[in-house]
């Protein structure tokens, strides 16, 4: 884990993923979030599983929503957004249809708030 810029070691995100679902301290998880970030920020699913970390730690659908919405909005004009320093202008967006899939993917999986506040956030945003 790194605590200033890109991580000392790149973190897939499966690596995130089982990583995060078994770290209970939420500021580690949010750590591993950055360090994830940083080294895939072409990977938009990496927001849903994010999602789905915090909703088996117990977060609630308002905060999921908050979450996806803002990898929703990134992904949205990635070139618009490239003042998050994850070289998002050069990101490809992602639109509503590969938004939906994800949704159906997260619902599959029983991960039904996450399904549920990624429909909310693609509501409001695309």
């Amino acid at each position: 884990m790194s605590f200033a810029g890109a991580p000392s070691t790149p973190l897939s995100a499966n690596d995130f993923y089982s990583q995060a679902l078994q770290e209970a301290d939420a500021g580690k998880r949010r750590r591993l979030f950055a360090d994830a970030r940083a080294s895939n920020p072409a990977s938009y699913q990496l927001w849903v599983k994010a999602a789905e970390v915090e909703e088996h730690w117990g977060a609630d659908q308002t905060k999921l929503k908050d979450l996806l919405s803002r990898g929703v909005v990134q992904f949205k004009n990635p070139a618009g957004s490239a003042g998050t320093g994850l070289g998002s202008a050069n990101l490809m967006p992602v639109n509503k249809d590969t938004w939906l899939h994800e949704a159906s993917a997260a619902e599959t999986a029983g991960k039904s708030k996450t399904a549920a506040a990624l429909h909310e956030a693609i509501g409001e945003s695309l």
